[in-house]
């Protein structure tokens, strides 16, 4: 039997969320300054509804002021699609010992939240009633809010008396305070945005969210999907997880109304006039037609380096497709001058002196090379001619010497006296 008891209670809240309520439609708002709301197509009685917000974390709305009025009707005006009267559930009731006061705007109802109620008083605008409640003081009566769905600000609208049991409505508004939200995030290039509340709804699109919500952003790209979470920190709710830029817009364009990432040819209409806001990191161009990144002059955003630009601030182009030829620095729409002291014009005129230099040093030691080889076979043939000239000297140097002995054998034997012997004569008799 006690086992039973934690399993009744567990079928009865599973009943209230997912078996009797079935809600058809829900939608969530936030203000600023904290107070959520959150409104439910279910026909249910007042208990149900009171016990679905109480498992959601809130509990059936108030009303208290012309304020929270206006919220709660710009959340059934997206809900109450269809003509006529809609009744819809809020925390409105008049308990058994209380006795109708006509005298009163709420006439002797209060809310469940009663104790601000009892502080502030009882606004006159919200004396309103579509019908008169019936008077009593022995029974217990809820009241909703009953609008015309189909008109503008949904008028007429006004508190109508129900039986708390038996009576079921429309639908019912739930409330969640908080003392805090974060303001949605702006990312300019993401695809879609999902937001888990806490109080178990998700949303597409919310300017403020309570702490403890869930959103994911999904960017294009290689960055995908970014989790982020509403917590309280030091300055206050923020989101966490979030970096120094969310889903950047690579392109540099997007859209003034949905801040989606646009690609150039998107952004021009058929007049010529420019349709796209520049994305953060760029700024509008010079011809007030791109976005361009800072430092850049105006022309196509997506040149990463800084080209000479034509007066037109856009890149030369001839109709072969080939590269344009080097020009002459000159100056580019945005004022600065391109001029050939450059770094990379620098770069480029000593590189091609190292190269002249090296092809020129080639071709000496190229020269030189050839001048080595020829030498050798020069020398040997010098070597060999010279052996008859020699050969011819010496024959001329024996012709001469036996030459000069015979004319000196001559003069001798002239001088000599007849009859006188020579030197050979006279010689002894060798031994």
């Amino acid at each position: 039997m006690r086992g039973a008891i934690p399993l009744c209670v567990l079928l009865h809240a599973s009943s209230v969320l997912c078996g009797a309520e079935q809600p058809r439609g829900n939608h969530t708002w936030c203000e600023g300054s904290g107070a959520c709301y959150s409104v439910h197509l279910a026909q249910v009685p007042f208990g149900r509804a009171q016990e679905a917000c109480a498992l959601r974390g809130g509990a059936l709305s108030t009303a208290s002021g012309q304020a929270e009025v206006r919220a709660i009707l710009a959340l059934l005006r997206v809900v109450a699609a269809g003509p006529g009267s809609w009744v819809f559930w809020l925390g409105l009731v008049r308990r058994a010992p209380q006795c109708t006061q006509v005298d009163r705007p709420l006439r002797g109802f209060s809310w469940l939240a009663g104790t601000q109620q009892a502080l502030q008083g009882e606004p006159e605008e919200l004396d309103k009633w579509v019908k008169e409640p019936s008077r009593s003081c022995t029974t217990r009566r809820c009241a909703g809010l009953q609008v015309t769905a189909g008109r503008q600000d949904l008028e007429p609208w006004g508190w109508r008396e129900r039986t708390c049991k038996n009576s079921t409505t429309q639908g019912y508004v739930c409330k969640y305070p908080y003392n805090g939200t974060c303001p949605a995030p702006r990312p300019q290039g993401a695809r879609s945005l999902l937001f888990s509340l806490p109080y178990q709804l998700h949303s597409a699109a919310l300017d403020f969210s309570p702490p403890g919500t869930e959103l994911v952003v999904a960017c294009p790209g290689p960055q995908g999907d970014v989790r982020l979470r509403c917590e309280l920190g030091q300055g206050g709710y923020s989101w966490t997880g979030a970096g120094e830029q969310l889903c950047p817009c690579p392109s540099g364009y997007r859209s003034p109304s949905t801040g989606a990432c646009l690609e150039p040819g998107d952004c021009t209409s058929a007049q010529g006039a420019f349709l796209c806001v520049c994305a953060q990191g760029f700024l509008l161009g010079a011809d007030k037609k791109s976005c361009v990144r800072p430092g850049h002059a105006g022309g196509s955003a997506r040149a990463a380096p800084p080209p000479t630009l034509s007066a037109g601030g856009t890149l030369p182009s001839s109709s072969s497709g080939a590269p344009p030829p080097p020009s002459s620095p000159q100056p580019s729409t945005a004022g600065e001058v391109k001029s050939s002291s450059s770094p990379t014009y620098v770069f480029i005129l000593v590189a091609t002196a190292v190269v002249t230099v090296v092809i020129l040093v080639g071709a000496v030691l190229g020269v030189f090379k050839l001048c080595f080889m020829k030498s050798p076979s020069s020398a040997s043939q010098e070597g060999k001619e010279p052996a008859p000239a020699a050969a011819s000297e010496r024959d001329a140097e024996a012709t001469s010497t036996s030459s000069e002995n015979s004319l000196k054998a001559r003069g001798d034997a002239a001088e000599r006296l007849p009859g006188e012997p020579s030197p050979e004569e006279e010689a002894p008799p060798g031994n």
